[in-house]
């Protein structure tokens, strides 16, 4: 069955059918009579919500989890929300179809160029080499592979792409050489800002596989992200000191803020103002692209008109 071109499916009254994936767990919510499912299919950068409203045709994916499924939608529309109306849904019938003919990437080319440009401008000022040498060491090693620059940044929300994790961490250094340039006391630490910033993820090389929550992802990526960046202790300790040994473990334990263990330093708050800015503007952007009509829902605002509304 051929890949379901989501957004001509979704115009009001359409019936179609097709290959779908369903990359994150969708959510049973309460009806007025009944429970339905909500999720969103997903296909390279098209992102659309579906609904089933009958728990004998929900059951199926409750059953069966995320994954490639052929269904046949009605395109949808209510209070000026567009989404699919899924009428029947069934696991694939055979194994043509796998999630990477669906997974969204950022090309690798444009990871690099970020990257490039980020460190062109924080070395200039005051990036020193041997910061930049471990951290290649460490997003390189054989413990890893080459994870960190294949993984995603999130299984939903921001960068949720192949390659997400590099491209979200090299767009927070060049942000992170904004605020450096701005303020020459923090040039002075550009070496544990610029490592912090980069590495603050490294975790989620654990915490997902293929934009799946992996095995053990109950065991969050800043505590996976502790635990590997201890293989290096005795690397970093001896290139700098145990001070920006531990300063860098704060940044990993506490770069979401209010959410898990809070900041303790100084170094960590700013990581975490630059990964809430990096990762909010993107998850807007992301939204609009993937928007049919330019709309956005944000559960604190309700709905946004897009750039391009």
């Amino acid at each position: 069955m051929a890949i379901l071109d989501l957004e001509k499916a979704t115009e009001r009254g359409l019936r179609t059918s097709g290959a779908v994936y369903i990359l994150a767990e969708p959510q049973l919510r309460s009806g007025k009579k009944d429970d339905y499912m909500v999720g969103k299919f997903v296909n390279k950068n098209q992102e659309v919500e579906f609904k089933i409203w009958n728990e004998p045709i929900f059951k199926t994916v409750l059953e069966n989890g995320t994954g490639v499924y052929e269904a046949e939608v009605v395109g949808s529309e209510f209070n000026n929300q567009i989404y699919l109306t899924v009428q029947n849904i069934e696991v694939q019938k055979d194994d043509k179809l796998s999630k990477h003919d669906f997974l969204p990437s950022v090309e690798k080319d444009r990871v690099e160029e970020i990257f490039n440009d980020a460190k062109q401008h924080l070395s200039k000022l005051g990036v020193s080499d041997k910061c930049w040498k471990l951290l290649d060491e460490i997003t390189n090693s054989e413990t890893i592979g080459n994870r960190f620059w294949i993984e995603g940044a999130a299984t939903s929300h921001h960068d949720n792409v192949i390659r997400g994790l590099a491209h979200h961490s090299s767009k927070m250094l060049r942000i992170l050489a904004v605020l450096i340039d701005n303020d020459d006391y923090l040039k002075k630490h550009a070496d544990l800002l610029t490592m912090g910033t980069f590495l603050h993820d490294i975790g989620k090389v654990f915490e997902y596989n293929d934009l799946e929550m992996a095995e053990y992802w109950y065991a969050n990526h800043r505590a996976r992200g502790i635990e590997y960046i201890a293989e290096f202790k005795d690397k970093i300790i001896e290139t700098y000191d145990e001070k920006f040994y531990r300063q860098l473990q704060s940044i990993i334990i506490g770069h979401h803020g209010d959410y898990g263990d809070r900041p303790t330093t100084v170094a960590c708050a700013i990581v975490h103002y630059v990964d809430t800015i990096e990762s909010q503007v993107t998850d807007l952007v992301q939204k609009e692209q993937a928007s049919t009509d330019k709309r956005i829902f944000v559960r604190d605002w309700g709905y946004l008109a897009g750039l391009e509304y």
